[in-house]
């Protein structure tokens, strides 16, 4: 069976689920320095934790910008955005939106796939 080289984390983790969104962070540095490409997007309820790990106080604050600095948060979908009303929040947590037209905003999950990526849903 062949291994892919190429991981998408789509963090959907509301924010009773910090242990998901912790984990879609570290499995993603662990792939990352291990060699793997990774991109880690933030969807659905997920788009409310930019702001939420930016906090210095927030105990995982570290690992976000350790993530962040590492180029490995690559957005957070623009519909969902709009939705849960977090755009400005991400953008000053350092996170663009990113969506694509096809789908109304949403993240590009079939481009994701066609692109070679291993995707994981948190």
């Amino acid at each position: 069976m062949a291994v892919s080289n190429k991981f998408v984390f789509i963090i959907q983790a509301n924010q009773q689920d910090v242990g998901k969104a912790v984990h879609g962070l570290l499995y993603g540095k662990e792939l990352y320095d291990e060699g793997f490409e990774v991109e880690i997007v933030f969807d659905g309820a997920g788009t409310q934790w930019p702001d939420e790990l930016s906090k210095a106080n927030h105990p995982f604050h570290p690992l976000y910008k350790q993530v962040l600095q590492a180029g490995l948060i690559k957005g957070g979908c623009q519909a969902c955005s709009g939705f849960f009303e977090t755009e400005t929040e991400m953008k000053e947590a350092g996170v663009p939106t990113v969506g694509n037209h096809k789908t109304g905003g949403h993240l590009p999950f079939a481009q994701y796939v066609k692109d070679g990526y291993f995707p994981i849903v948190l």
